[in-house]
Formats: structure tokens, C-alpha cells, sequence
């Protein structure tokens, strides 16, 4: 597949106009590739208050002292997440449905199913989500979708970190685990087309190496066997395209891997951060300056870092990033058999 065409297409179309509204909702379900700031009020959580924020009081800090300084609580740090960007192409928003009018239920740290000693998402706060929880939720309150809502879909990441620390050198318990989570993702999301969805974005994992490989694979073929109708985005080989041709897309080849905690200037990412930290760009500021000791912080590398580097910290895309994985799912839209407003 040739990205550049598919995202350069997606350009010059939008540059003709805002696309005609072919949806009139977006529903977005998922992990942090997909959180538009679901903890963007952690900072006003009270002490030891499980209903609430990551259910980390430092990290719950740090956020609140982002977001006080121009960030946006959401793992880009400053800038937008592809599901917004995305979800204005069609006129719509992508607010997490945490905050008023919100229709993006992913949340940074989710799994795709609860596992073992975990609930449903990696973050301490027990009472945070699955995906599958998520949807099961939404399908609750809401058991008939519009069949022209855009329903987005991004997890496995968190199940792929879960099953490689928790399972370790046995391959065959990691697997098994991620059979799991895969089928009941899968069935969470035949759900969703059962209840009227008819436009279902998968996002494929951002790597392609052992679990992840395997997510990637087996997701897809679980999806097919389901008879899920589905739109499917190749984020790890957009990936590669984009690093392999950096200077095509716009960024600084020397700035294209994920950064490093701890390496200050000379790190890669977008956002700096401190060592030992992990996932920094939804507690990074819009700011150059370097946090004060009693309120910590990540900062941006240099005022225009979100356009040269393709990683805002050592896991998520640039808002640049996040604007080219945008623009090629609208285009894998726009060439997909969506029919027309007038047949709904």
C-alpha cells in the first residue's frame, strides 16, 4: 500500500472544503491511541479518591500541572489526537465522554478485557474501564447505534505490555492470554454491528514484532470470522513508511523514534520528561520551560517539536503524527463502500 498517496489524496481533498457529513456521530472506544483527555480534570482529584483520575496521586499532579500550562491531558500533550482530528474531517467531535457531550469513551491505559489483578486498565484506579467494558457500557444506555455514527476502534496495545511482563519467556500462556482479549473484544464488537453500527474503524497495533504480531494477526482473522464489517488502518506499516521517508512527511530524520525518559535535549520525543518516566505526553505542558521542583511536569523539546518529531514521548504520535494517521483513516473511508446518506 502506497501511504503517502492515500494521506497526500486526504490532503488535497480537505483542501477543496469540509468533506460532506457522511456520519452524524463519532463513538470511539479504546486505549490511549485513541484518549482525547479523559484525565484532563485529574489534577482536581481529592487524595486517595479511586473514583476518579489514574488513581495515581503524582501522576494525577503532573496532568493538572500540564493542563494548567496549555496541555491537553491526552497523550499527544499538546496538539490534537488523531480521533479528533478525524472526527472533525466529518464536522463532528471527538470530547471524551467523561466531559459534557463527550462520545470518545478510550481511556489511556485500557485493556481489552479485564485480566487478572488488573480490572480493566493498567492505570492503579480499579474502577477505569475495559474496551470491552466500555462498549458493554455504551450498549447499555444505548442499545440501538446509529447506523451513521463512525465507531472507531484502538486496543491490544496494554494486552500486549500485560501479557509480555506478565508471562515472560512462556509464549504459550502470553498467547493464550491474548486469545482471550482478542475474542472478547471481538464479540464486544460484533455487538456494537448487531445493535446497527455500520461503519466500524479498526486501528492496528503500532508495532509488529512477537505479541504484538500476534495481536495484529489474530485480531484481524478473528474480526473476519466474526463477519465483522470493518474498515481496517495498517498503523504499524504507516509507521514504517513514515520512518523510512521522513523528510516526505515532514519531520527530522533524526528525530523519528520513540523518546527516551530521562535523556533531556537529547531526546527524541516531542515532549521531555524525567527519569523513569513512561507515557509523559499527557502530563506535557505547552511550554520549553523545565518544571519547577514542587510541580512537575514534562515540557515541549523546542516550541515547534510537534511537527518535527513523529513521537510526543516513548509510546504515542505527535500531533504531526496524529494528523497523518487522521488523514490516511479519512481516506481509507472516503474509498470505502459507505453509502450514501440518501440510502440510510
Amino acid at each position: 500500500m502506497n501511504f503517502r498517496t492515500f494521506i497526500f489524496i486526504a490532503a488535497s481533498l480537505l483542501s477543496c472544503g469540509p468533506a460532506q457529513a457522511q456520519f452524524t456521530e463519532f463513538l470511539g472506544f479504546g486505549d490511549s491511541t485513541l484518549d482525547s483527555g479523559w484525565f484532563k480534570g485529574a489534577g482536581a482529584c481529592a487524595a486517595g479518591d479511586t473514583s476518579c483520575g489514574t488513581g495515581s496521586t503524582e501522576r494525577n499532579e503532573r496532568i493538572g500541572n500540564a493542563v494548567e500550562r496549555g496541555g491537553t491531558g491526552s497523550p499527544v500533550g499538546v496538539g490534537l489526537m488523531h480521533s479528533e482530528v478525524l472526527a472533525g474531517k466529518f464536522g463532528l467531535t471527538a470530547a471524551p465522554a467523561n466531559q459534557p457531550g463527550g462520545t470518545n469513551y478510550a481511556i489511556s491505559g485500557a485493556l481489552s478485557n479485564v485480566a487478572p489483578g488488573t480490572g480493566g486498565n493498567l492505570q492503579p484506579n480499579p474502577t477505569l474501564p475495559s474496551t470491552v467494558q466500555q462498549i458493554t457500557g455504551y450498549l447499555a444506555t444505548h442499545p440501538t447505534v446509529s447506523n451513521q455514527a463512525l465507531i472507531t476502534i484502538g486496543s491490544g496495545g496494554n494486552d500486549v505490555s500485560y501479557a509480555r511482563d506478565t508471562f515472560g519467556a512462556d509464549v504459550t500462556g502470553g498467547r493464550a492470554f491474548l486469545d482471550v482479549q482478542i475474542s472478547q473484544l471481538v464479540f464486544a464488537i460484533s455487538q456494537l454491528q448487531s445493535a446497527g453500527g455500520q461503519t466500524i474503524l479498526i486501528d492496528s497495533l503500532q508495532g509488529n514484532a512477537g505479541y504484538a504480531a500476534y495481536f495484529n494477526q489474530n485480531f484481524k482473522a478473528s474480526l473476519d470470522a466474526a463477519g465483522v464489517n470493518y474498515v481496517y488502518a495498517d498503523v504499524y506499516n504507516l509507521i514504517a513508511d513514515i520512518k523510512a521517508n521522513p523528510l516526505v512527511y515532514g519531520f527530522d530524520p533524526l528525530r523519528i523514534e520513540p523518546g527516551v525518559a530521562g535523556a533531556g535535549g537529547a531526546t527524541t520525543s516531542a515532549c521531555v520528561a524525567g527519569g523513569g518516566a513512561v507515557g509523559w505526553g499527557v502530563f506535557c505542558a505547552n511550554t520549553t520551560t523545565p518544571s519547577p521542583p514542587d510541580e512537575p511536569y514534562a515540557r515541549l523539546f523546542s516550541a515547534n517539536a510537534q511537527e518535527t518529531s513523529l513521537y510526543s514521548d516513548d509510546q504515542h504520535l505527535s500531533a504531526h503524527g496524529q494528523r497523518l494517521l487522521a488523514e490516511y483513516e479519512y481516506n481509507l473511508l472516503m474509498q470505502s463502500a459507505i453509502p450514501e446518506p440518501s440510502t440510510w
